[in-house]
C-alpha cells in the first residue's frame, strides 16, 4: 500500500472524532460499523471489525449444540454464579 497524504480529524468536547468522509468511502464504513480502537505506544490504531458471515455462524451454533445434547441447561443463578466467580478470579489476579 502506498503511502497516503494524512487526513485531519478533530478531537469534539466528548472525545468523538470524525472520520473524513473519504475515508468512510473508501473502507465502507457506515453507521454502526464497529471499530476496534488500541493503543500503540503514542499512537491509535482504529481497525474495522469483520464479522464472518452468517452461514460461518450457523455452524459453530449447530456443533456447539451437537456437544451439548442431553445436556441440562444451566439456571439463571447458575449463570449469574459463574460470572461473578469470573469476575472475582479477574479482581484477584489484577490485586497481584
Amino acid at each position: 500500500m502506498e503511502q497516503e497524504e494524512p487526513e485531519i480529524a478533530v478531537v469534539g468536547t466528548k472525545g468523538q472524532i470524525v472520520i473524513p468522509q473519504r475515508l468512510r468511502k473508501e473502507l465502507a464504513i457506515t453507521p454502526n460499523t464497529k471499530l476496534c480502537v488500541y493503543r500503540k505506544d503514542d499512537k491509535l490504531v482504529v481497525v474495522k471489525l469483520k464479522t464472518p458471515p452468517l452461514a460461518d455462524l450457523n455452524a459453530v451454533f449447530k456443533e456447539i449444540d451437537e456437544q451439548n445434547k442431553g445436556k441440562k441447561k444451566p439456571t439463571d443463578e447458575e449463570i449469574l454464579e459463574e460470572i461473578q466467580a469470573y469476575r472475582r478470579e479477574k479482581r484477584a489476579k489484577q490485586g497481584t
